[in-house]
């Protein structure tokens, strides 16, 4: 069985990255605003979940189990159920928009943490401001985003260990810069003690998923 194991000590969702909010960053604020001049404390009181809560709390919010090793079914699970979600959630939004029901429509979710409708139709503007508003529909499609692309980039990794070696690689004319360029990803990928964030990360930029829905 093919397991991803995480460290999530330091887990703080794409902090630094352009991915930085596509998970929840999860914490609770009580706020007392009594007036100061009658000598009322007006101070803030900010509960912070620990590194260990916020991990499984961010891995909820996409549909993975709160604690674990994760395994390639446990995103492929994840895909299936918030792909339901996503397909039913925006065939109703389209319908509230009179769009068409047999219209195609393809989904990505950009850097800026914003669902972009990839192809043009009328209505097309009026379906992503409304999808963008919907919080349910936006963490179903973040979680879909995130496991198909994890899914993907397992299948990436596959077929580069079966159609290179080592030998084969370092016999090819690989310029100074690759080798910069390689080393600087690998000490990146090791700093971050194999983080989920990091893994969806390096994913979302390797292996990009689009929804196509009809």
């Amino acid at each position: 069985m093919t397991s991803i194991s995480s460290d999530y000590s330091n887990f703080n969702p794409y902090a630094g990255t352009s991915l930085s909010g596509l998970l929840q960053n999860t914490s609770a604020t009580g706020t007392n605003n009594e007036d100061s001049s009658a000598g009322v404390s007006t101070d803030t009181d900010t509960i912070t979940l620990s590194p260990e809560a916020l991990a499984a709390a961010n891995r909820e919010s996409i549909g993975l189990p709160a604690t674990g090793p994760l395994t390639l079914s446990d995103f492929e699970t994840t895909a299936d159920e918030q792909e339901e979600i996503v397909s039913t959630l925006l065939a109703s939004t389209m319908e509230a928009l009179g769009i068409d029901a047999d219209q195609q429509v393809s989904l990505s979710l950009g850097n800026d943490n914003e669902i972009k409708v990839e192809n043009s139709f009328t209505g097309s503007d009026k379906l992503e401001e409304a999808l963008n508003a919907n919080g349910e529909f936006t963490q179903a499609f973040t979680a879909l985003t995130a496991s198909n692309e994890i899914l993907d980039f397992a299948d990436y990794l596959q077929e580069k260990a079966n159609s290179t070696s080592l030998a084969d690689y370092m016999d090819s004319d690989t310029s100074e810069a690759d080798l910069f360029s390689l080393a600087a990803e690998h000490a990146g990928i090791k700093a971050a003690s194999g983080s989920l964030e990091t893994l969806w990360s390096i994913s979302h930029e390797e292996t990009p998923y689009s929804y196509t829905y009809n």
